[in-house]
């Protein structure tokens, strides 16, 4: 893994939680909303674990909630560890950069308004801080599940 690669992992890992949570809604959405009895039943449907469908919704929500609270953890570790490897540049332009670029998922125009310089001028400072950063001796590696 590249010093670039290391560095978006943040990124994913925070869109995997947000999807994440968008699904666990959807799930919670479709528990809790009114459904139409059907008249023409003559017992109560379960699953062949004996559950009704609505537990096992419970317990897909547990799980989700339980996972995503560990890739939480996981991205608040590898930011922590991704902030400590950029305070380690010499320069604090450059270090600003790469924070708002790789914790904070700013744009390119956001960071060169920011920095006061053009998109053209932002991602040379960055080709440059990228060649000047190490990964840390124990990387944290999410991962990849998509």
């Amino acid at each position: 893994m590249n010093v670039e690669e290391y560095l978006q992992q943040a990124r994913l890992l925070d869109q995997r939680i947000n999807f994440n949570l968008r699904r666990m809604q959807e799930i919670k959405n479709g528990l809790f909303s009114p459904r139409t009895p059907r008249l023409s039943a003559d017992k109560v449907q379960t699953s062949p674990d004996g559950n009704a469908p609505f537990v096992q919704a419970l317990l897909r929500v547990e799980e989700m909630q339980e996972r995503i609270n560990q890739e939480t953890d996981l991205l608040v570790e590898l930011r922590q560890q991704i902030s400590e490897m950029i305070h380690r540049l010499p320069s604090e332009k450059q270090q600003m950069l790469l924070l708002y670029r790789y914790v904070e998922e700013r744009s390119w125009r956001e960071i060169g308004d920011l920095l006061g310089a053009g998109k053209s001028t932002v991602k040379r400072w960055h080709t440059d801080a990228l060649a000047q950063l190490r990964l840390p001796e124990n990387p944290i590696q999410i991962r990849r599940v998509w």
